[in-house]
């Protein structure tokens, strides 16, 4: 499942059940409702795809869903 981290101050995501290996920008992007999504955090967010979401970025895939599964991010 992807994830949303912001580039200023958290990075790359070190899952413990998911292995983050690419960064995409969300539409919009720096001005995109996307945020970081870890507490406190109030930063414009990249979203962090696993393997297999990059994959499937690779062949046109451009919305992906979070842990939560509350919403969906489309990203460029």
């Amino acid at each position: 499942m992807a994830l949303v981290r912001c580039e200023e101050v958290h990075g790359q995501p070190t899952g413990v059940k998911h292995r983050y290996v690419m960064a995409v920008k969300p539409v919009g992007y720096p001005d995109t409702a996307a945020i970081c999504g870890l507490k406190g955090c109030e930063y414009p967010g990249l979203v962090w795809l696993t393997e297999e979401e990059h994959a499937e970025y690779q062949t046109g895939q451009r919305i992906f869903a979070i842990p939560n599964a509350a919403v969906k991010i489309k990203v460029e």
